[in-house]
């Protein structure tokens, strides 16, 4: 057995299915061909309502108004009523099949169509058909035979409606079986009511054999019309579709780039319709994301430049200036007191080596990559051995609780813990550190906690980098405390709350 292609299987056919420009296609197809289903189906309708209304018995009955009622009046007319002439004028619109003026007047073959003329005393003068022999001829009409006597109460109610009101054009009935009785009143401007027609006939049934050409033709051509719909739904839908589709793979793809960090994308439309409109608001957007991508990068590459001066500044800067002053010293003790030469000196090469560990520590924290695809915890636990075998300080580092955070929040808690040891390492003469990161439901808190010799609160200085901390943290909207007391250590505490 041959194994269908890839684009007939089931999971082919539903793959494509899932794509927006498939989707079109088949609803364009399906309301092509349900709007030709459902105007043909009223048109049927609209045919089977008509036949099986009266308007069908009217049609009949307003043909013997116009054809035969102007025939039979004056035959009605005399005084005694003409049987023989009217007899030989129904005679000759049977044999012709139409009155003079095209009325068709069908019998069906089993004879159960009747057109009875009576005169004004509801005696039956004459009939159709006519060739045959006529026992009603001459007797009252309820009593002559001529009817089924499921038509008698109906008619009974008629010829009452014609003598009370002769002025009438015509008057009808529908019977059961699908059949109608109708009366059509006879009059003279001298004489007033003459006589009446009566006709008992058939309506047509709700089957195709009675639903005439028009209902044949539309049942005949409706597989025709629903395949050609079909056809013509499915081209045009897809053509619609797969431009559609194109535009909104142009966005998705402009959308992906955008996701990269790439905001250069722009979204080729000059349509001008909604989806137009969209894809231009969309490029503005993304050209605004551009401008504040490089506003925020000249800021942070402002802020971190101030903070590396600072940090200069405050360390090795200083270092440097005592390593002066310190060789200074030696060169102006070196003739007259070797020895206090020889110590300035050992203090110059200890400054100068501090000197080298402040700037190893800054050139470390400059690397760009300290968070990237660690997380917080990992990266401080990859920081601290580094940062003690640089220092010589001893550092453990403990982690509870953790879980992802925002990535402004993670850089924000690690600047802040490169600070707080920066600051143990230049100012505590500490000998060991404790870094503690505990999350819990509501926050995060980052404890730095060293041995050190600590200092009182009002001796805090500016270029220690508690103001660069406490400002990391109130723009996250955090808190940073510190506590020291002299001889006592210094505990740095930072925590911000997570959003829900």
């Amino acid at each position: 057995m041959k194994r269908l292609p890839a684009i007939l299987s089931p999971a082919g056919l539903r793959r494509r299915f899932r794509r927006l420009q498939w989707r079109l296609t088949f609803s364009y197809m399906v309301v092509t061909v349900g709007a030709i289903l459902v105007v043909e189906l009223l048109l049927l309708l609209g045919l089977l309502l008509f036949i099986n209304s009266g308007f069908f018995a009217r049609i009949v009955i307003q043909g013997l108004e116009s054809d035969v009622v102007a025939e039979v009046r004056p035959f009605l007319a005399e005084d005694p009523v003409d049987r023989e002439g009217l007899q030989a004028y129904l005679a000759s619109v049977e044999r012709s099949g139409s009155g003079e003026d095209g009325l068709v007047i069908n019998l069906d073959e089993a004879g159960t169509d009747r057109l009875l003329v009576v005169d004004r005393q509801g005696i039956v003068v004459g009939g159709l058909p006519a060739g045959e022999s006529r026992p009603d001829l001459g007797r009252p009409l309820f009593t002559s035979g001529a009817l089924p006597a499921s038509a008698q109460p109906a008619l009974e109610l008629l010829w009452a409606e014609v003598q009370g009101a002769p002025e009438k054009e015509s008057v009808y009935r529908t019977l059961p079986a699908n059949r109608f009785v109708a009366l059509v009143p006879v009059t003279s401007p001298q004489e007033g009511l003459v006589g009446a027609l009566l006709l008992l006939g058939n309506l047509p049934g709700w089957n195709l054999a009675t639903l005439g050409p028009v209902a044949q033709l539309l049942l005949v051509s409706l597989l025709p019309l629903t395949l050609g719909a079909g056809l013509i739904g499915t081209f045009f839908g897809a053509i619609t579709a797969r431009g559609l589709s194109r535009r909104l793979q142009a966005v998705t793809e402009a959308a992906g780039a955008w996701s990269e960090g790439d905001f250069t994308a722009v979204i080729q439309d000059h349509s001008g319709d909604e989806l137009g409109q969209l894809t231009r608001r969309l490029n503005v957007m993304a050209e605004q994301l551009q401008n504040l991508v490089e506003t925020r990068q000249e800021l942070a590459t402002l802020e971190e430049r101030n903070r590396l001066a600072r940090d200069l500044h405050d360390s090795v800067k200083q270092q440097v200036f005592a390593t002066a002053m310190q060789v200074a010293a030696a060169r102006s003790l070196l003739p007259a007191n070797p020895e206090a030469a020889q110590e300035s000196l050992a203090e110059a090469e200890r400054l100068t080596r501090q000197a080298q560990q402040e700037l190893t520590g800054l050139i470390q924290e400059l690397r760009p990559a300290a968070l990237e695809g660690r997380g917080l915890a990992e990266a401080l636990r990859h920081y601290l051995p580094e940062w003690a075998q640089r220092t010589g300080i001893e550092a453990a580092v403990r982690v509870q609780g953790a879980r992802p955070l925002p990535l402004p929040v993670e850089q924000a808690i690690f600047r802040v813990a490169q600070e707080a040891l920066a600051n143990v390492a230049r100012h505590s003469r500490a000998e060991t550190v404790d870094v503690h990161l505990v999350w819990t439901e509501e926050v995060v808190s980052l404890t730095v906690t060293d041995d050190g010799r600590g200092f009182e609160q009002a001796e805090r200085s500016a270029g220690m980098g508690l103001h660069s901390m406490r400002e990391r943290m109130e723009k996250l909207g955090g808190t940073l405390l510190v506590e020291s007391r002299r001889d006592e250590g210094t505990r740095v505490v930072a925590w911000v709350r997570l959003d829900e």
